[in-house]
């Protein structure tokens, strides 16, 4: 629940999953209901449990009939209604306390907040040189043709007013989801408030990342983006 000068502010926090039993059996015991008004699984196809695991946890699963974690962010909003909406990874590289963390940040008045793995005094046990080398290259890009900010654009545990949620209108369906959020909010200039955090190792499961289709993909955005200023 989220109270903004005595008004009760509506938030869900969608749980992005595909075959991550080992994350969603370790995690998710961690995560507080009481902590949002809703806590939606929205799954991509797992075989491997997790759907079974977190009906018996007590959550609410939504399927989502195509991969992909940008098409898994839209799957969920398009289905519910609040007035915010949280993006979370139970692969063990978000840290289940740094939800009521953004969700204070909405009560203190931001309208976007998201963890930074890579401000001044974050820490991320999992990227090695070529994730981090990545990740600095492309919110460097994106900070320059953009006129933004960031520190990670890359990352997608974040928590947004669902109002400019919709009004991004994003289409990315895979992991470049997180860069073309970041950059729809610096083209119509709406500042995001960085978290400087901890991601942890990952839990099981399998790393959705490929470097190569990954890169292709953010570098073809950066250039989509910046050629159609307006969408």
């Amino acid at each position: 629940m989220i109270l903004f000068f005595g008004y009760h502010m509506y938030a869900i926090v969608f749980v992005l999953t595909l075959d991550e039993i080992d994350g969603v059996s370790e995690i998710m015991p961690q995560v507080k209901k009481e902590w949002a008004d809703k806590i939606i699984f929205v799954d991509g196809g797992s075989k491997d449990g997790t759907i079974e695991k977190a009906k018996e946890l007590g959550f609410e699963v939504i399927h989502q009939k195509n991969k992909g974690e940008g098409n898994a962010c839209r799957v969920g909003t398009d289905a519910t209604n609040s007035d915010f909406v949280m993006f979370f990874s139970p692969d063990g590289n978000d840290v289940p306390d740094d939800i009521p963390k953004l969700i204070q940040k909405t009560k203190e008045g931001h309208d976007v907040v998201h963890i930074s793995r890579f401000g001044k005094n974050s820490i991320s046990d999992d990227a090695n040189w070529l994730d981090r080398f990545g990740n600095n290259m492309f919110t460097f890009l994106v900070n320059t043709f953009f006129g933004a900010n960031y520190t990670d654009a890359l990352n997608g545990f974040r928590i947004i007013k669902r109002s400019i949620w919709d009004g991004l209108k994003t289409d990315a369906q895979y992991l470049n989801i997180e860069q073309q959020t970041c950059i729809r909010l610096a083209k119509l200039k709406i500042p995001i408030f960085q978290i400087e955090g901890r991601e942890p190792e990952r839990i099981g499961g399998e790393r959705k990342m490929r470097p190569l289709t990954t890169g292709a993909q953010l570098s073809y955005q950066i250039i989509k983006e910046f050629v159609k200023w307006k969408w």
